[in-house]
């Protein structure tokens, strides 16, 4: 429950952080001149996700995980409306180093299986495997950057 609760603080903290961004970056007001800024990042159990969120919201830019490999809803990723879509894929092998599981490739399938809406309109496609997070990180920032998009202004440069 702690867990929860601390991931709804420091989303309510980034969502905070863009309202008061696209305040700022208007020119009268009208937040509607403004382009939303939401970075959504979605993959396996394991794959990086909250390391992922947590380096892009340090960078300044407004980032959140959707857990849709929980969901058989296929497009609960679109719930939230994001402007860019990062998915983060892992193998097995991976997964077994970073964290102490008790289900295996079948369960892993069931999730990409859930997962495969989100993958295929992902912006950006990132495999974690054998990779650090700072590597993961750069790789997003990079595509971020490649798409002339401020973190600042949530505008493109």
């Amino acid at each position: 429950m702690r867990g929860q609760l601390e991931e709804a603080r420091k989303r309510r903290e980034a969502e905070t952080r863009e309202h008061k961004r696209r305040l700022n970056v208007s020119t009268n007001g009208d937040l509607g001149s403004v382009p939303h800024q939401r970075i959504v990042v979605v993959g396996p159990c394991a794959s990086g996700k909250s390391m992922l969120v947590e380096a892009l919201r340090e960078q300044g830019y407004n980032a959140h995980a959707a857990a849709q490999e929980h969901s058989y809803v296929k497009t609960m990723w679109q719930m939230t409306r994001p402007s860019h879509l990062i998915y983060l894929d892992v193998d097995l092998p991976t997964i077994r180093q970073r964290r102490k599981i008790s289900w295996g490739e079948e369960y892993l399938d069931e999730e990409n299986e859930r997962l495969a809406h989100a993958r295929q309109n992902a912006d950006l496609l990132i495999s974690t495997s054998g990779r650090s997070p700072d590597q993961v990180l750069q790789q997003a920032l990079e595509f971020l950057e490649s798409q002339n998009y401020d973190s600042k202004s949530g505008s493109r440069i």
